[in-house]
């Protein structure tokens, strides 16, 4: 019983690093990317399209990958992204020595 109670503890203090990439969905204008877009061109670049898109790094505990990747989900649900205009793209890895 004592290291069932242990796993548990132990699993409840697992850390994972979830990135949360938020961009815009294809016919949402991407003001920002189109200036660095014209300004690279500017400067002598031959570029066809740039998109500019955020990426957030969370560090959060679960007690397993699949629930640390729900918890960045309803996160990035609730208040990262927009459903109506963005997409996002949720990568999690456990953490080390953080």
């Amino acid at each position: 019983m004592k290291v069932f109670k242990f796993l548990i503890s132990y699993l409840e203090l697992m850390k994972y690093i979830a990135k949360v990439d938020v961009s815009l969905k294809s016919g949402h204008i991407n003001s920002e990317g189109e200036t660095i877009e014209h300004l690279l061109k500017e400067l002598g670049y031959q570029v066809e399209k740039t998109d500019v898109s955020k990426v957030y790094t969370i560090l959060l505990q679960a007690p397993s990958a699949v629930e640390a990747k729900v918890k960045a989900q309803e996160i990035s649900e609730r208040l990262l992204a927009n459903p109506a205009k963005d997409n996002y793209i949720i990568n999690v890895v456990e953490a080390v020595d953080q």
